[in-house]
């Protein structure tokens, strides 16, 4: 049964707004635990991630704290998916806005998942086969709007399709004219 009461959600927010704006980011965490604590609420896992990231899980964000939990999500079909989902993941939760071959390798150990054979190959075709990634020189990359667009719509490969058909890749086909 809820309270009636001409204290709203918003005034709440206000003032616990208001209040935490005052402290340093040591104190303001201390009182949100103990605010959590005092009243029973389970504070939720990935408080600190960005709406993209959120998105991409479908709004659910409980799952993805941890790359290995995004990568089960994700469920890529092919190791190029693969390449794909760990670079966005690497881009939207940890800052980064450009990711070597090495960060992708690494972050695929972190995800604990079979052994990328031949890295290099994999973030070259993802790159200039499937138009996933961005090469942005000195052997550095970033997701393209094609790769989030894969990403965002995976697991579901019907989404996954529509993704490639709107972010054309590759050679345009010219149309013969008749004469």
């Amino acid at each position: 049964m809820s309270k009636a009461s001409s204290y709203s959600e918003v005034d709440a927010m206000r003032d616990v707004d208001s209040a935490l704006s005052q402290l340093d980011a040591g104190a303001q965490q201390r009182v949100i635990q103990w605010a959590s604590s005092k009243h029973r609420i389970k504070p939720t896992a990935g408080q600190d991630e960005t709406p993209a990231l959120t998105h991409a899980l479908g709004g659910d964000h409980r799952n993805s704290k941890d790359i290995k939990s995004f990568m089960a999500q994700k469920q890529p079909g092919n190791f190029y998916e693969r390449v794909a989902c760990l670079v966005y993941y690497l881009e939207k939760s940890g800052g980064n806005t450009e990711v070597s071959t090495k960060d992708i390798t690494k972050g695929n150990s972190d995800a604990r998942l079979s052994k990328l054979t031949n890295a290099a190959a994999f973030v070259k075709h993802a790159t200039h086969t499937y138009g996933y990634l961005t090469s942005l020189g000195k052997r550095k990359f970033a997701i393209s709007a094609r790769g989030e667009a894969v990403v965002e719509a995976l697991p579901d490969r019907a989404k996954v399709e529509d993704a490639h058909s709107k972010f054309r890749f590759g050679k345009k086909t010219r149309k013969k004219s008749k004469k």
